[in-house]
């Protein structure tokens, strides 16, 4: 009430005492993107690129380790790479898949040498020379229960691992 007393002897703008019937600020709303999972083992680094959180060193980084493993088997393997966060990883999630793993590229752990089983990125110099020993003194390996018995074996990820593996 007191507003309406007094407003006759203030000068208002007039977009305050006219105001126009349609809004000229539009509002923006966020648009859900339409989301295109592509393969992990496929994709470029432009692709890797558009994740939020991924700029060029990274994506070469993953691309990189893609190259040493031959081919992601699995996109936990995500979680190996430096410098990825959990939040990046989340997001990869949602783009990204691992559905082609045909070009595999398998290791002969019975047949292969210290220093050849050193140049997989899962087997570190003692690891090798652990399964080299297991092999020399058990025959050969023949499924993923002779792998838990090497010392030093990573069990943690032995279900990737087994997927590089030929017995």
């Amino acid at each position: 009430s007191l507003l309406t007393e007094i407003s006759p002897y203030f000068k208002f703008p007039e977009w305050v005492t006219n105001p126009k019937s349609n809004n000229t600020y539009q509002k923006f709303e966020k648009q859900q993107e339409k989301i295109i999972v592509k393969d992990l083992n496929v994709s470029t680094q432009e692709d890797l690129m558009k994740i939020r959180g991924i700029g060029e060193k990274l994506s070469e980084r993953i691309l990189k380790y893609k190259t040493t493993l031959g081919t992601f088997v699995s996109m936990k393997q995500l979680s190996e790479i430096w410098g990825l966060s959990d939040e990046v990883i989340e997001e990869l999630n949602k783009y990204f898949v691992v559905s082609d793993i045909s070009e595999i590229k398998k290791i002969k752990i019975n047949e292969l040498s210290i220093k050849e089983l050193g140049q997989f990125p899962y087997f570190k110099y003692p690891v090798s020379k652990n399964i080299v020993s297991y092999r020399s003194m058990n025959g050969e390996i023949k499924n993923s229960d002779d792998l838990i018995k090497i010392p030093e074996f990573p069990v943690e990820k032995i279900e990737i691992i087994v997927l590089y593996l030929e017995f």
